[in-house]
């Protein structure tokens, strides 16, 4: 098999619905030279996945922790340290299902991207998904259009203040992962996602493919899931306010602990950056205002920017 080898990195719980779908399709990718890696939060799933191990023995690792995680986030940082010296990782969830030429397609953007940043920085690759329900019928094309997100909002700023980056779509470079892990056991981390793309956005690249690579599908037991914010559930929730305010000041907080991880590795300006907007929410709203038009830390859709304007 020609091109460098690609870890996939499953983590399931409780997902007999879906997951064995999921994995055939990633076993269906046009590009060949892959590994499977299925990791289980618990043992629900374990005998769907040791089923795939012992089928492609030559392909699929059937990863058993152990553990509880508890979380999508604690389990994805847990198997990118596991697997931390693989050139390129990639994440994927139980109940999606991957386009054949997933892999093909983010590798070639990955290996452009790198080419641009520089031999050993830091990238991340990530794009757009096919918004399906929970029997795959399509809701919207475009993840991006559906949510009101620009997918190549990547600038430190930018990504402080919103993240665009979908975890399911990922591909990242190992000094990416190595880089990434560094912050692994620290609370204020948003998502792994989120901070994979701060890492890249400061010391290297992050790149978008404007592309539905994956079929994301909303069925209810999503985690973060698809949100519109076209919808009257999302503007109730904006009106109320609190749930803003709270989403605000947990991206100030991960600015901190992103500063006091990597304050050695950062520039002054970048430094001067997260010090303002980590500080932001002891000021008043005349000071935040003034901190958001300094630096650009303005979320994209008016309807969010109207939220972080009225409620923080």
């Amino acid at each position: 098999m020609s091109g460098p080898l690609v870890t996939v990195l499953l983590a399931a719980y409780k997902g007999n619905a879906y997951a064995g779908e999921q994995i055939e399709s990633i076993l269906a990718q046009t590009y060949r030279n892959f590994r499977l890696v299925l990791s289980d939060d618990g043992e629900e799933t374990a005998g769907l996945l040791q089923s795939y191990a012992d089928r492609y023995p030559d392909r699929v690792v059937h990863h058993r922790s152990g553990r509880r995680f508890g979380s999508a986030q604690k389990h994805f940082l847990y198997l990118t340290e596991q697997f931390a010296d693989a050139g390129y990782l990639m994440f994927s969830d139980q109940d999606d299902r991957w386009h054949p030429d997933k892999i093909e397609k983010t590798l070639a953007l990955m290996r452009e991207t790198e080419a641009e940043a520089g031999e050993g920085k830091p990238v991340l690759v990530h794009t757009d998904l096919a918004v399906v329900d929970g029997s795959l019928k399509p809701l919207d094309p475009s993840f991006c259009h559906y949510s009101r997100l620009d997918g190549s909002r990547l600038e430190l700023n930018q990504i402080l203040v919103q993240n665009v980056v979908t975890g399911c779509t990922v591909m990242i470079n190992r000094t990416l992962a190595g880089l990434a892990l560094r912050g692994k056991d620290r609370p204020e981390m948003r998502m792994h996602d989120w901070w994979m793309a701060l890492c890249a956005a400061a010391f290297g690249k992050a790149a978008f493919l404007p592309e539905a690579t994956i079929d994301y599908r909303q069925h209810g037991g999503n985690v973060v899931g698809a949100k519109d914010p076209r919808s009257l559930a999302y503007i109730w929730k904006k009106i109320r306010g609190s749930e803003v305010r709270e989403a605000l000041t947990d991206t100030a907080a991960q600015a901190g602990a992103f500063l006091e991880v990597y304050r050695e590795l950062l520039t002054p300006e970048q430094r001067t950056l997260l010090q303002a907007y980590a500080a932001v929410p002891e000021k008043n709203k005349i000071v935040r205002l003034s901190v958001y038009r300094r630096y650009g830390l303005w979320k994209q859709d008016p309807r969010r920017r109207a939220g972080q304007i009225l409620w923080w």
